[in-house]
């Protein structure tokens, strides 16, 4: 029997799998594509991107929450947070952002790996959530990029996932 480090890392396995496959298979002009027309107005390879830094920004409040920290200041700022950093990675080719993205969603696996089945329940802070147990948190990381990607599809034209 498995226990939710498992489900969780498998989850997280498979979607940096379907999100790699996803991205090579867009053609210049579709990820040149503008994604939103309000807020951070990101083109679809801007969103790659932004899974890379927020998911790294994650990992620290994993870890702060291991560690039996509070989780997120309360002051934390995700929307500035978002204007701030996806831009970091602007001018990146996309072999270089996948690369990246592939990197931080390994480490994020190994976390999960390294845990103890009952870390998972550990509470904390979240930014976007509020308070919440770590598992939750967690699980953000992957339900996160699917949800952008089903945006990405509506704008490009593909018929969104099915999970």
């Amino acid at each position: 029997m498995s226990d939710r480090r498992d489900v969780i890392a498998a989850e997280l396995e498979k979607g940096l799998a379907e999100t790699v496959s996803f991205f090579r298979s867009l053609s210049p002009e579709e990820l040149r594509s503008r994604l939103y027309s309000d807020g951070a107005q990101w083109t679809v390879q801007q969103v790659l991107a932004h899974f890379t830094a927020i998911e790294r920004s994650m990992q620290w409040l994993f870890n702060n929450i291991l560690a039996g920290g509070p989780g997120a200041p309360p002051d934390f700022d995700f929307e500035r947070f978002n204007r701030t950093q996806t831009p970091k990675y602007d001018g990146l080719p996309l072999d270089d952002l996948i690369e990246r993205f592939t990197a931080v969603r390994q480490e994020t696996v190994r976390i999960v790996r390294q845990m103890q089945e009952q870390d998972l329940d550990r509470e904390g802070l979240h930014a976007f959530h509020g308070r919440g147990r770590l598992d939750r948190f967690i699980r953000w990381a992957y339900e996160h990029v699917r949800l952008h990607e089903d945006d990405v599809r509506q704008v490009i034209g593909r018929r969104p996932t099915v999970k």
